[in-house]
């Protein structure tokens, strides 16, 4: 099951969100994050978080559109998305797509790769989905992921050193490296085709593919307009 979440950074442009959106059997938005849905045309089943960024008038519009709420304290040990992954997890989604999830707070930001990494471990597929390309987590494992030749791919590891690490597929491949934490080894490498392979035997690496195209359009159904 395939869950499309959108999260409270920069909107990014109407068209993706709508085709991702369009793609999902579930759409979540994160507080804030409604309203990037809303301005994009796509009505979320559920909105999670302390409604905060939402707002009264946002929390009213959303209702009279028809979005389930669940509601969080703000005192609370966990960020909107966060909540907002675990809630699509509880409701069956193996596969995430998260949405404006780049730009706006710095802090959110690079809470990011930490998120993506709470989704593998919770079983959870999640690739963050932008106008220039996408973002993942691979934990003790393996990741296949589409492309074009010259396209930039960079790796680093989230928890501690990453051991293991094989890259087929690049310009640039390895085979069962270590890349520790504070090493710039895995920094723009390029795909040399249109598949390769991200592997790692232990550890987490977090994976950011840039490309001319939108992350939508890596993905099987991808295509159409992103504006």
């Amino acid at each position: 099951m395939r869950a499309a979440v959108f999260l409270n950074g920069s909107p990014d442009p109407p068209g993706l969100m709508r085709r991702v959106a369009g793609r999902a059997d579930l759409v979540v938005a994160a507080d804030g994050g409604a309203l990037h849905a809303l301005a994009a045309g796509v009505v979320p089943d559920l909105v999670v978080g302390d409604m905060d960024s939402l707002g009264e008038e946002g929390t009213r519009r959303v209702e009279e559109r028809g979005s389930s709420l669940e509601r969080h304290p703000a005192r609370k040990d966990k960020m909107d998305g966060h909540l907002a992954v675990l809630a699509a997890r509880a409701r069956g989604a193996t596969e995430l797509d998260l949405l404006c999830a780049t730009g706006g707070r710095p802090d959110a930001v690079f809470a990011l790769p930490h998120l993506l990494l709470a989704a593998e471990q919770m079983g959870v597929r999640a690739t963050v989905i932008a106008r220039w390309g996408e973002m993942f987590v691979v934990e003790d494992g393996s990741r296949i992921m589409g492309g074009g030749a010259g396209e930039s791919v960079s790796v680093f590891p989230v928890s501690g050193a990453a051991e293991g690490v094989t890259l087929e597929g690049f310009e640039y491949p390895l085979e069962g490296a270590r890349i520790e934490a504070g090493d710039t080894l895995g920094f723009h490498n390029e795909l040399a085709g249109e598949e390769a392979r991200v592997a790692v035997r232990s550890g987490a690496l977090f994976v950011i593919h840039e490309s001319e195209r939108d992350g939508a359009r890596m993905l099987p159904g991808g295509g159409g307009e992103a504006i």
